[in-house]
């Protein structure tokens, strides 16, 4: 079980600390013990549920990223810069 850290505070459960904000797996044999299920109802916890492999919510999402422009600094033929703000051909 996949749980969130919905509270401002580190909460450590046996070796793992959750910091706030972050998902992280419930160590094994915790997931029943009654203060992690009191943490879940209180809302400083949520269970997080984890996409598939393959699923058609990750197919739609990357065909929705591989319609849109990339702009990671690859040169720009037309601009005749290098992608590091330099022109082209100076020295």
């Amino acid at each position: 079980m996949f749980l969130k850290n919905n509270s401002s505070k580190i909460i450590g459960i046996g070796e793992t600390s959750f910091l706030p904000g972050e998902s992280a797996e419930c160590p094994e044999g915790y997931s029943k013990n009654p203060v992690v299920q009191k943490y879940i109802k209180a809302g400083v916890f949520s269970e997080v549920k984890l996409e598939k492999k393959g699923s058609s919510a990750k197919k739609a999402n990357d065909a929705e990223k591989a319609a849109d422009p990339v702009k990671d600094g690859n040169p720009d033929p037309a601009s005749g810069s290098d992608g590091t703000g330099n022109q082209a051909g100076a020295k």
